[in-house]
């Protein structure tokens, strides 16, 4: 007996094949809406602060005005208004393993830096006297304590000698910092007398991940973290000063509870039980 295969098997494999792809292709249609959807949530974002409409999140508005001057000077920036940081990708910076700014993005960092000259002073603290009449609407009169220029690298150990990934991130944040704050911007400081403009390095110790994998490409990057100086006198401080207030102001006092007194027949010795007289 001969068993031939069954054309009904091939089709039910077809029909299987035919629905994976078109869910597949249903999640990336999917993906993309969402993408779509963010970028332009985010562009609503900033025009609604350029347009003056109130912002809850006073670092999240500065970090927004800030991070769409770069983009408008040509530096594709990734904003985070959350965490107040606007990343940089090393790799349209810098050649491989290297902390030499190329000509297209020293001459890109150059247009970024004049931006900078605009819209910064409507934060800086050093610069109050000389702020545009053109700032953003700042309700929290929110000023900048300090801007990091942080460098980033993947995780692959340098070949370099005694030249690890720490020494590539410095040099490639002062690389950045040489140029974003040449001229003007380094004289900006905050309410303490102390620069605003500072560097530092992870190395590897703050990777990218996706999907629970390193991406070294995104690792790569120098990224700009900014930080607010604490506004007693803004809206929030006042209330956080009112609730400590509160909280520190001691209650009435409470009437102690009355202690039965010892009776006639009884001598109470210190720090003893009562001795009954006989």
């Amino acid at each position: 007996m001969i068993f031939l295969p069954s054309s009904h098997n091939k089709q039910s494999e077809k029909v299987e094949e035919a629905g994976y792809l078109a869910s597949a292709s249903d999640l990336m249609i999917g993906l993309l809406f969402v993408f779509i959807i963010m970028v332009v949530m985010l562009s609503q974002r900033v025009d609604s602060i350029q347009r003056g409409e109130s912002v809850n999140d006073p670092l999240a508005s500065a970090v927004l005005i800030i991070g769409q001057k770069f983009k408008e000077a040509g530096l594709n920036v990734v904003i985070d208004p959350q965490s107040g940081v606007i990343g940089l990708p090393a790799d349209a910076l810098f050649g491989f393993n290297s902390a030499v700014l190329n000509d297209n993005s020293t001459q890109t960092l150059k247009k970024a830096r004049e931006s900078l000259i605009k819209i910064l002073p409507c934060y800086v603290h050093s610069e109050r006297a000389a702020r545009p009449l053109d700032c953003p609407p700042n309700d929290e009169e929110a000023e900048i304590e300090t801007i990091f220029i942080e460098g980033h690298t993947d995780s692959k150990p340098l070949q370099q000698g005694n030249y690890t990934n720490w020494h590539l991130g410095l040099d490639r944040a002062r690389a950045v910092y040489e140029v974003l704050t040449e001229g003007k911007p380094q004289s900006y400081q905050n309410e303490r007398k102390l620069d605003v403009f500072g560097i530092s390095s992870y190395a590897d110790k703050r990777v990218v991940k996706s999907f629970g994998l390193e991406d070294a490409e995104k690792s790569r990057r120098v990224e700009l973290r900014f930080i607010l100086a604490f506004k007693p006198d803004s809206k929030k401080g006042k209330a956080a000063r009112e609730a400590l207030d509160a909280a520190s102001t001691p209650t009435a006092p409470t009437m102690p509870a009355a202690t039965p007194t010892p009776s006639s027949n009884a001598i109470q010795a210190p720090n003893s039980k009562p001795i009954l007289s006989k």
